[in-house]
């Protein structure tokens, strides 16, 4: 009898043992999963060019990247460029909206973030922002990427379009880290070319020069036309005895004042539901 029981006991801690077992493995399993999953959403997010459509070649392609990790690094916000052949019949502000969320895009639980996606099939693209990123790329903002980059996709040099929106995205997030986002009350002057600079330069070189050549040239003239009756009068031959003012009319001109309106600040940025989650999302769409 006391043996049976021996065994009984001896049975049970087994069992015991095994169960500790179990919920020690499941989890060292859940936490080994979880880094797992950290590491595949980091690695999705530092691929900053998807050239589905191959439109880029591979030194382009590799610069492009650079650049915009380093947009991305800097202010921790997402920056990426999509090619895809196809948006497969779906609307493309939809379609970048769910490829942004589906494939881990964005900084920080509001995602913050811009891509710039280009359907090469559908000759559209569209510009979208996340997050706090809404806020720096105003309706009037993504108008001037639009502006910028269209005649270059249009004419097919697909590279110096995602450079240009390189360039822009960098000074716009510039600009917004200044907490003055590019927006109708404080617009966007692109940068002079270096060649016109040269010009302008050269220009008000020459006027200067001019104006002073013309000042000497009039100090070396000793005979001078007389404008005015007095100038032909000797000095001190004649006086004037009398003098008055008569008064003939009054001209006045009227001019509107012009006011801004009331309550200031830029247009700001329209918002909708972004699909998949992730609540609001900007952008704007066009073609090329």
């Amino acid at each position: 009898m006391k043996i049976r029981m021996k065994e009984k006991r001896v049975s049970g801690r087994v069992r015991l043992s095994l169960a500790v077992s179990c919920v020690l493995t499941g989890m060292v399993l859940s936490l080994f999963l979880s880094s797992c999953a950290g590491l595949f959403a980091r690695a999705a997010n530092d691929v900053k060019v998807v050239d589905e459509a191959g439109l880029l070649l591979p030194d382009e392609e590799e610069a492009l990247q650079n650049r915009l990790f380093e947009i991305a690094e800097r202010f921790q916000c997402d920056a990426a460029v999509v090619t895809v052949k196809s948006c497969g019949g779906m609307d493309v502000q939809r379609f970048t909206d769910l490829y942004y969320y589906e494939n881990g895009y964005g900084y920080g639980p509001e995602i913050d973030g811009i891509m710039l996606l280009v359907s090469i099939g559908d000759r559209r693209f569209h510009l979208a922002t996340r997050g706090s990123v809404i806020d720096a790329f105003t309706d009037y903002g993504l108008e001037v990427i639009d502006d910028a980059i269209t005649p270059s996709l249009s004419e097919g040099a697909y590279a110096e379009a995602f450079e240009t929106f390189a360039d822009l995205t960098e000074e716009f997030l510039e600009e917004a880290a200044e907490d003055m986002p590019y927006d109708t009350n404080h617009t966007y002057r692109e940068p002079m070319n270096a060649w016109l600079r040269i010009l302008i330069a050269a220009v008000i070189g020459l006027a200067a020069a001019g104006g002073t050549l013309a000042v000497l040239i009039r100090q070396l003239r000793s005979v001078r036309t007389g404008r005015e009756a007095r100038d032909y009068v000797r000095s001190g031959s004649f006086r004037v005895t009398r003098a008055y003012d008569l008064f003939l009319y009054r001209t006045v001109t009227k001019r509107r004042v012009e006011h801004a309106p009331s309550g200031g600040g830029g247009g700001g940025s329209m918002t909708h539901s972004a699909p998949g989650g992730g609540g609001s999302a900007g952008g704007r769409s066009g073609s090329f």
